[in-house]
C-alpha cells in the first residue's frame, strides 16, 4: 500500500533523532556565537545553517526556555520576534507562559542529537504543558489508544491556533491523534490546514516559519496538500503500515547522518566570532 499523499508530502525535516550528547566532530555545536551580518536561512530545515540570528533570553515577559543548556535558543529574528510577541500577548492577558523547548543553535546547522532539522533558524519546538516549568513535558496522547489525553483542553487548542493563525507561520507538526481531535472541532476553520499529522510530537508541537522575504538561499518547503487534512488520509495513521513505519522511523533514529550542507555554510564555520 502507498503512503497517503499527506503523508508522502510530509518531507524528512521532522524526523527527528535520538536524543544522546552531542557527537565530538560536530563543529556546529561548539560554535558559541552567531555569526554576525544580516539575517538570512541559508539551506533546508535539514541541511542548512542561519546568518545573523539572535539569542531568545531563558527568561522573558509571558515565556520560560526549557533545557537552557543545550544552548538551542538561537533563530532567524523573525521567529524570535513572533515568539516574544505570542508570549506577550498571553502576559497581557493574564494567562498562564509559554514553555518554549529548542530553536536553533547559534549558526544553524546539524545537531546529530534531539532533531534532523531546526537548521536553519525558523523551527521552534513549543511544549503544550502551560504554567509552572518542569523538567519535563507531559504527553497529551494516550500511547495505548492513540487517542488524545484529558490534558488536552482548550488552552493546548488556543495556542496552536495562535500560531497557526499567524501569516509567518508554514506549518505545525502534531501528534497524528491531536490532529483527528482538532478536526472533529475545529475542521472547519482556515487555521487547521497548517497543523500537519506526525509521529511523536505528543509532548510538543514543532512549529516552521515561512522563508523571510528577500531570503533567496532560503529553500521553501514542499506546499501543504489542499484541503483540511481532516480527510481519508488521516486515517492511515492509524494503520498496520504506518505502525511498521513508526518503527523504521525510530530506527533512523539511531544512526543520524551528518547532511551535505550548501556552500555558502562553510564560510560560518571559518569567520573568527566564535565565542
Amino acid at each position: 500500500m502507498q503512503l497517503p499523499v499527506s503523508a508522502l508530502l510530509m518531507p524528512l525535516v521532522f524526523l527527528a533523532v535520538s536524543a544522546r550528547a552531542e557527537p565530538l566532530d560536530n563543529p556546529w555545536a561548539k560554535v558559541q556565537a552567531p555569526a554576525t551580518g544580516p539575517a538570512q536561512s541559508i539551506g533546508t530545515p535539514t541541511a542548512g545553517c542561519v546568518l545573523g540570528a539572535v539569542e531568545l533570553p531563558v527568561k522573558g515577559k509571558g515565556y520560560r526556555l526549557m533545557r537552557p543548556e543545550r544552548r538551542r535558543n538561537y533563530g532567524h529574528p523573525m521567529l524570535v520576534g513572533l515568539l516574544r510577541s505570542i508570549a506577550n500577548e498571553l502576559a497581557m492577558t493574564g494567562q498562564s507562559p509559554l514553555l518554549i523547548g529548542d530553536l536553533g543553535q547559534a549558526r544553524g546547522g546539524p545537531t546529530m542529537s534531539a532533531h534532523a532539522s531546526h537548521q536553519t533558524g525558523l523551527d521552534v519546538d513549543v511544549w503544550y504543558h502551560r504554567g509552572k516549568a518542569s523538567t519535563s513535558a507531559p504527553s497529551m496522547v494516550n500511547k495505548k489508544s492513540l487517542k488524545v489525553a484529558p490534558t488536552f483542553k482548550r488552552a493546548q487548542i488556543e495556542m496552536l491556533k495562535r500560531f497557526a493563525a499567524d501569516p509567518l507561520t508554514d506549518r505545525i507538526l502534531v501528534h497524528f491523534a491531536i490532529k483527528r481531535e482538532l478536526c472533529k472541532k475545529h475542521g472547519s476553520e482556515d487555521w487547521i490546514r497548517k497543523i500537519r499529522p506526525w509521529y511523536g510530537h505528543d509532548h510538543h508541537f514543532h512549529v516552521r516559519l515561512v522563508c523571510a522575504a528577500g531570503d533567496v538561499l532560503c529553500k521553501r518547503p514542499e506546499p501543504i496538500p489542499t484541503g483540511n487534512g481532516c480527510d481519508a488520509t488521516l486515517d492511515w495513521w492509524w494503520s498496520d503500515e504506518a505502525r511498521q513505519e513508526e518503527t523504521k522511523n525510530l530506527g533512523r533514529q539511531q544512526n543520524p547522518v551528518m547532511p551535505e550542507l550548501p556552500a555558502e555554510c562553510r564560510p560560518l564555520l571559518t569567520t573568527s566570532d566564535h565565542t
